[in-house]
């Protein structure tokens, strides 16, 4: 027994040292700086085009630093070829073999950039992976951003089909157009509807009763009712009516059109500016059109965006898309009956 306690003293005086403390993780010879990598990038300026005088917003994800114990650098190198400034992130960090507190690892990180002298050559910002491939881009421009809010009454007539094409007054204007027409035919016999219940009586007259909807794969039943010549009277009420099959009558066809039409919003843009962002709301199930529009606005020549001749844009509302007018529809445009509400 003694000899035991005697061999544990002589080893824990063994390797006992004044200087001890907590094991490195990493050897020595491991000491020295190196590179992290970043998987994505993506430009967060909230809009397809961005000024030159506002900040941009960067961020990374899928950032590889082995630890943020080790970070020490982040950040975004920048270089421009011709007109195109490209970002590219660089992570760079110390390896040591002194021990430290090693933080909760997060992925994702957002950069704030404010403008800088090398903006004012650039026309467009591209933003890198570590392996040098475009992750995101975004225009940039001087000048300012306009937004306007507007409301279009429509007339009852831009209902009828016979009176397009119809537009609003002046710019902006709802333009209405008719694209084409298709004609069908339905098939239905003539039923006896009798009035199980008479709740008045009344001089009264024969009355067809077309269904609202039609099937195209069948043969329609509809009813033939006897109504009050004067309208203010009820002949039957709408639950007491008794249909005669056995009265079915011959085969006869009720011609259909249908009507395949198209809405577009016509809108004068500032010189050499575009449409930004826009929201409406459907001018087909209400008589009015209301939209919220922002615009850009070049502060000169060199940031023009659209052409410098373009004036008169229209927005298709089916595909929510703006284009210049094109000679068939300023055509139209200008040959449309003008409605006779106004903004």
């Amino acid at each position: 027994m003694k000899f035991f306690l005697l061999t544990v003293i002589l080893f824990i005086l063994a390797c006992t040292q004044s200087d001890d403390g907590p094991i490195s993780i990493y050897p020595d010879e491991m000491a020295g700086e190196y590179s992290g990598f970043v998987l994505k990038a993506e430009l967060d300026s909230g809009s397809s085009i961005h000024l030159r005088s506002e900040s941009l917003q960067v961020t990374l994800d899928s950032i590889w630093t082995l630890s943020n114990c080790f970070l020490d650098k982040l950040f975004l190198e920048e270089r421009i070829e011709d007109t195109i400034l490209y970002l590219e992130p660089k992570v760079e960090f110390s390896l040591t073999s002194e021990d430290c507190a090693s933080p909760l690892f997060f992925p994702e990180t957002l950069i704030y950039m404010p403008p800088s002298e090398s903006w004012a050559k650039a026309r467009s910002i591209v933003v890198l992976d570590s392996k040098g491939e475009a992750e995101d881009s975004v225009v940039l421009r001087s000048g300012e951003f306009i937004r306007d809010s507007l409301k279009i009454y429509l007339d009852s007539n831009f209902a009828n089909p016979y009176l397009l094409p119809r537009r609003t007054k002046g710019t902006p204007s709802v333009l209405k157009t008719l694209d084409s027409l298709e004609e069908r035919v339905f098939y239905y016999r003539l039923m006896p509807s009798n009035c199980g219940y008479i709740i008045d009586s009344c001089e009264t007259i024969l009355d067809t009763i077309y269904p609202a909807q039609w099937s195209l794969r069948d043969t329609n039943l509809v009813p033939i009712r006897k109504t009050c010549k004067d309208s203010t009277m009820r002949y039957c009420l709408q639950r007491d009516w008794v249909d005669d099959s056995l009265g079915v009558g011959k085969l006869k066809e009720n011609l259909d059109t249908l009507w395949f039409s198209s809405w577009y919003l016509v809108e004068k843009f500032p010189e050499g500016g575009m449409a930004n962002r826009q929201s409406y709301s459907s001018p087909i199930i209400k008589r009015s059109f209301q939209a919220e529009i922002e615009y850009f606005k070049p502060e000169t020549k060199d940031d023009f965006i659209s052409s410098e001749n373009s004036d008169l844009w229209i927005l298709n509302l089916a595909t929510d898309s703006w284009i210049p007018l094109e000679d068939d529809l300023e055509e139209l445009f200008n040959e449309a009956s003008i409605g006779l509400d106004s903004i």
